[in-house]
């Protein structure tokens, strides 16, 4: 059996079917490269595979689970393990899966959004759940952000909306992929 980072490397190399299987890997990291891989092949063939792979992120546990510290880190903590080495302490004891979706926090779906950007075409189903995202509370905020920017591209006139909603928000990046979503759609 290969390891998480072999497969990871293999999500770029590997066929079709195989990129398809890794996409639901029951590993996060695994997944997210799947994500990035279809992305870069930009073929609509991947359309079903992204959104079984939403279906897999939106069970997962809320990660943004809220936390009461980060131990060994002051200030500003979006990227902080990549700074240095802390340790989140949650509210209730959080089993496993809760803290590894904390680590993840949005960016397997992310990658997934920027692949459907990338390719260019959803379906209704996903065109739904992106504006679902956008009006979820406990989204984060890249999440809605990539959400918009992908609605840019694949969206139509039943997206306008829901990029005025999210340009309205306080979040920068959000704001700024809303606003250029509205254009295009707005253009036609």
């Amino acid at each position: 059996m290969s390891s998480c980072y072999e497969q990871m490397e293999a999500c770029f190399t590997c066929s079709s079917d195989e990129l398809k299987r890794l996409a639901v890997d029951p590993e996060w990291r695994v997944r997210f490269a799947a994500a990035v891989a279809i992305g870069e092949r930009q073929d609509a063939d991947y359309i079903d595979a992204l959104e079984e792979m939403l279906a897999i992120e939106d069970a997962r546990p809320l990660f943004t689970q809220p936390v009461t510290e980060f131990v060994g880190v002051d200030g500003d903590t979006s990227l902080a393990e990549q700074v240095k080495p802390f340790q989140v302490v949650f509210p209730v004891p959080a089993d496993e899966a809760t803290q590894e979706a904390w680590k993840t926090r949005g960016r397997v779906k992310q990658a997934v959004l920027f692949a459907i950007y990338s390719i260019g075409e959803a379906n209704e189903r996903l065109i739904d759940k992106l504006h679902g995202y956008i009006q979820d509370a406990n989204q984060d905020a890249t999440v809605k952000a990539a959400a918009v920017r992908a609605l840019g591209k694949v969206g139509g006139p039943s997206s306008l909306p829901y990029c005025k909603e999210a340009a309205a928000y306080d979040e920068w990046c959000t704001r700024v992929e809303a606003v250029k979503a509205m254009g295009v759609l707005s253009n036609g």
